[in-house]
């Protein structure tokens, strides 16, 4: 499809939200074949770019399919801390569940 080749052409160039696009492309299997470890690929490189929303995903990644509380959380951190609403709700309801420390759900 025309616009998973241009994201691509972008993502090359370093566009954060073409990477952010891929990643939930690959993730969904919207447009090309799923492919989660391409997505993570594609978020981590977003999200090292500043990109809040795939940081988010990355956290939700890690805690939905990788069991992996703690990493979730520290993406999470880093998303609510630039101010999205989503990680900050996840990071309350792992502290609620008994998952998030309470200097974790304070920095938040």
């Amino acid at each position: 499809p025309r616009a998973v080749d241009l994201w691509k052409e972008a993502a090359a160039l370093g566009s954060s939200g073409a990477h952010y696009s891929l990643g939930s492309h690959y993730y969904g299997g919207e447009e090309v074949t799923q492919d989660k470890a391409k997505a993570v690929h594609h978020w981590e490189n977003a999200a090292m770019k500043g990109n809040v929303l795939a940081r988010c995903n990355l956290g939700n990644h890690e805690y939905n399919n990788n069991r992996n509380c703690e990493r979730a959380v520290k993406h999470w951190l880093i998303a609510a801390k630039m101010g999205d609403k989503l990680a900050l709700d996840n990071i309350k309801a792992v502290f609620a569940n008994g998952n998030a420390t309470k200097e974790q759900y304070a920095e938040a």
